[in-house]
């Protein structure tokens, strides 16, 4: 079994670019709910939050697996860190099935709202956690994309939940703008090359210098020769 180690960053593209998608349109959806009551681009969001994370999946199992559990699970365990990405796909579809609930129940608050918000809660803290699964030379750019992503996402449902107990126009607006906000942040992202791959390291050994030969003191002198 071969792994290529570009397969990663090009998952990771897709997936990002997923992710984006479907908080594109989420953000999209909350801000026409601020002026209409019709909850079909609710309902249709929300379905594609969810399968944002049957998406993100697949990413996964295409590329690094190779349409493999198999392989998945070998390729994985060479890369852990990337189980992050199969967490994303839990959270998200989990959120975006909350959510579905909830606009087909047509209920403001209440439990499902609540767990729809902590799942994109948990989604923004696990954008914190990427830095530390990459090589060291792209730490500092992924540290510094996804900080500002997960704490838009943060951001977002703050201004939500403080939208819940205190509505406001201004919260709700918010709302909506920081998910297109951080939307935005993740569709523009892109992985640098070799941000997956092992590290290499070479190390060089010091050349043994051979010691200059000593005379052995014992060692029998040269015998004159006789004079003829």
């Amino acid at each position: 079994m071969t792994i290529d180690y570009a397969d990663f960053t090009k998952a990771s593209n897709i997936i990002h670019s997923i992710q984006g998608g479907a908080l594109l349109l989420l953000g999209a959806a909350e801000a026409y709910a601020l002026d209409n009551k019709g909850r079909r681009f609710v309902l249709a969001a929300a379905a594609a939050l969810a399968l944002s994370g049957v998406a993100m999946f697949l990413a996964v199992l295409a590329l690094p697996g190779g349409w493999s559990l198999e392989q998945l699970g070998a390729a994985l365990s060479f890369r852990r860190g990337f189980y992050l990405f199969i967490a994303f796909a839990c959270l998200f579809s989990a959120a975006g099935m909350s959510r579905l609930t909830q606009a087909a129940l047509d209920r403001q608050g209440g439990g499902w709202q609540a767990m729809f918000l902590a799942l994109l809660a948990l989604a923004g803290v696990l954008y914190f956690m990427l830095a530390s699964r990459v090589n060291e030379e792209a730490w500092r750019q992924v540290l510094v994309w996804h900080s500002a992503v997960g704490a838009t996402l943060l951001l977002a449902v703050a201004a939500k939940t403080a939208d819940i107990f205190k509505p406001r126009r201004a919260l709700h607006f918010a709302w909506a703008a920081l998910l297109l906000v951080t939307a935005l942040q993740l569709l523009t992202y892109r992985e640098a090359q070799g941000t997956f791959a092992p590290r290499l390291v070479t190390m060089e050994t010091p050349t043994e210098v051979q010691p200059a030969k000593v005379p052995a003191k014992n060692a029998p002198a040269d015998k004159k020769r006789p004079a003829r």
